[in-house]
């Protein structure tokens, strides 16, 4: 009874958000369709993205259809050019939210306009329904994440001249966009360099039924999203941008919310309260792991496109003076080494002490980093890691450099580093887990790269009939820890010794397995000068 409540609660919430909506125009979901591209790839051409049509709408907006293999159909995607052409542009990945398209921002929100002096590209690619996320419907398997994060790079890349460095690759995003924004930051620390939302749920567990429904309205089956929240709590939070926050560090992060109301009225936006108050939840996590970001709770605002054509600009603004206080420090930098003129203004105005280089996570060839996922396979920084596994879990992949790394969880992995190492070299290997200790040589590939593979925790077998007496099982293990160390072999060794990782065969299996601030606004105003506290 209480979830059925949830549920017409949230169902009603969605309804009234859509109502809304039209009033601005038409509705934009009512009006896509592919059907005069003819029937969908099938066969070899279905195996790879391809563009199926493209037309040019402004003398800066591109619209294209690209066929998806991660999605199995044609959807839609507009590119902003950059409004300062450069030879090697900026990216900005900007989404829609739920039951909006690909063309909401250039036809509602205002983004050709407010890009007009702005050095980025602007890519709006389709999100379905508004889950971004990879979601069940009917035999057919949507991979948005897919889409978003290997399909759209991969189109720019072979469409136009763009800057793939982690600081110049940015995600923004309105409602459930917003929400994507910040959880493929979080997946892919080393891939972007900002995240921002505007108004946007950032912890689902605290907005189930939203989530529910948004997928359901894509054509999925109710609680098959992320599966039930109690029994699937780790599938949860591993799409979860408030469990996963640590991976946030050293990203410029920046997310807003309204109030849920006008000043001039007295009716409550209950949706976007909400969200506010989970702005100020995500804002405590990150204060709390010192992570710098900037959060701007406003004091009225709605969940509609007045305020997030509001919340674009003032990023905008922000990003602007950003980028001409980094130039201003370049120009500084030349001059106090003995270049000509003089430092220029930092173009940071409202600001009390300089802006830091702001920028995705860079770590150094076998520098120390971590990492929190939800992912059974997963790339990060070069490392590539696979477990085995019986049921989903969240994995800390912590203390990585060359010296090693440790893993959490239970079932067995297969780890392959960068190439880090002298091709050809003896490296000992000490395998420290639950089950015991393993000591073994291996020599480096011709790429340098070392591989392992081994037991975590001893994995629980799923109970037959799930309940109360059985419920432990499916954290158990989870917080074991197996760790690999990895020393240069002495010179000396015998030949014999060592694991050639060429030939399988020789592959041993191991039997064992941040002074933080934020940048706070009240009002509208505020995001030109935010304020700290």
């Amino acid at each position: 009874m209480r979830r059925s409540l949830i549920i017409a609660m949230g169902a009603r919430a969605i309804r009234t958000l859509t109502a809304a909506r039209a009033q601005r125009g038409r509705y934009p979901a009512l009006d896509q369709n592919s059907a005069f591209l003819g029937p969908e790839p099938r066969g070899k051409d279905a195996r790879k993205w391809h563009i199926r049509d493209k037309r040019k709408l402004s003398p800066r907006l591109r619209e294209f259809f690209v066929y998806s293999p991660a999605l199995g159909r044609t959807v839609g995607v507009r590119v902003l050019l950059p409004g300062i052409p450069a030879e090697v542009s900026p990216v900005i990945h900007l989404f829609h939210g739920g039951g909006d398209d690909f063309r909401s921002w250039t036809d509602f929100g205002s983004a050709e306009e407010l890009t007009l002096d702005s050095p980025y590209l602007v890519v709006m690619p389709d999100g379905g329904a508004g889950t971004y996320s990879r979601l069940a419907v009917g035999s057919e398997i949507h991979d948005w994440p897919r889409f978003h994060t290997e399909e759209i790079p991969e189109f720019l890349d072979a469409t136009y001249s763009v800057d793939f460095t982690p600081e110049n690759q940015l995600l923004a995003g309105l409602s459930m966009g917003g929400y994507g924004a910040m959880k493929y930051a979080a997946w892919h620390p080393d891939r972007y360099g900002a995240a921002a939302a505007f108004s946007s749920p950032l912890d689902p567990l605290s907005t189930v039924p939203a989530f529910d429904i948004i997928a359901m309205r894509e054509g999925a089956r109710s609680m098959t999203l992320f599966g039930d929240p109690v029994a699937d709590r780790s599938e949860w939070l591993a799409n979860s941008p408030y469990a996963l926050a640590e991976n946030l560090t050293g990203m410029d992060l920046w997310f807003s919310a309204g109030s849920g109301s006008l000043d001039e009225s007295k009716d409550r936006d209950l949706l976007e309260s909400m969200i506010n108050s989970q702005g100020e939840r995500f804002s405590a996590r990150l204060n709390a792991l010192g992570i710098r970001h900037s959060w701007f709770p406003r004091t009225s605002g709605l969940h509609n496109w007045s305020s997030w054509e509001r919340e674009l600009g003032a990023w905008l603004k922000t990003l602007a003076r950003r980028r001409n206080y980094a130039s201003s420090v370049r120009t500084s930098d030349r001059t106090e080494s003995g270049g000509s003129g003089s430092a220029g203004s930092s173009g940071s105005a409202g600001w009390e002490e300089p802006l830091p280089r702001r920028g995705g996570r860079h770590v150094a060839d076998g520098g120390e980093f971590s990492y929190l996922t939800g992912h059974a396979l997963f790339d990060i920084h070069g490392w590539r890691v696979e477990i085995s596994r019986r049921r989903a879990q969240i994995v800390r992949f912590d203390a990585v450099s060359a010296s090693g790394f440790s893993l959490s969880g239970t079932g067995s992995f297969r780890v392959r580093t960068p190439g880090l190492f002298e091709p050809k070299r003896r490296y000992d290997i000490t395998v420290s887990g639950p089950s015991g200790d393993n000591a073994y040589q291996q020599r480096a590939d011709k790429k340098g790269r070392l591989t392992f593979t081994g037991r975590l925790a001893a994995a629980m077998h799923d109970p037959i009939i799930p309940g109360k007496r059985t419920a432990h099982f499916t954290t158990l293990g989870q917080d074991e820890v197996t760790t690999v160390r990895i020393a240069s072999a002495p010179e000396h060794a015998e030949t014999a010794a060592a694991v050639d990782v060429s030939d399988p065969a020789q592959i041993e299996y191991s039997d064992a397995g941040p002074g933080a601030y934020i940048e706070s606004g009240r009002d509208a105003a505020a995001a030109d000068s935010p304020t700290e506290r």
